[in-house]
């Protein structure tokens, strides 16, 4: 965290942070190999609906191959009721998803994250889910 805010103003000016806001991000395909998301994704389970985060996900899968999600909990430290419907709505044939125990706990409690990676183009995950 320290290394982010020390680095924050100047990445801002030179455009490595940009604005964008879920569950729709102006990237392309497959634009980077990893995305994380920290303290957003079910910290925010009370104001954030279920729909919400599934459609989150699916997004961060379409402009990365892997996706990494911390914490796992809401914000008064209790398990987030949406983790369990969130891998469930994932086709195991299209994703590989782990819970990753981290050593970093920021909140007591908050130390798993959820890793999802991508084994179809974001394409056939698109044409799957339209049909």
């Amino acid at each position: 965290m320290e290394t982010f805010l020390l680095d924050y103003d100047a990445g801002k000016a030179a455009g490595r942070y940009l604005d964008q806001a879920l569950p729709s991000l102006a990237f392309a395909d497959n634009q980077f190999e990893l995305c994380l998301c920290s303290h957003l994704l079910f910290l925010y389970s009370e104001q954030r609906s279920l729909e919400f985060h599934i459609a989150s996900i699916y997004e961060l899968l379409r402009v990365a191959a892997e996706v990494r999600i911390f914490p796992l909990i809401k914000l008064n430290g209790q398990p987030s009721p949406y983790v369990e419907s969130v891998i469930n709505s994932l086709p195991r044939q299209w994703f590989s998803i782990q819970i990753e125990a981290v050593a970093y706990e920021f909140q007591k409690g908050g130390n798993q994250m959820l890793k999802i990676s991508r084994r179809a183009t974001p394409e056939q995950i698109a044409s799957r889910s339209a049909t």
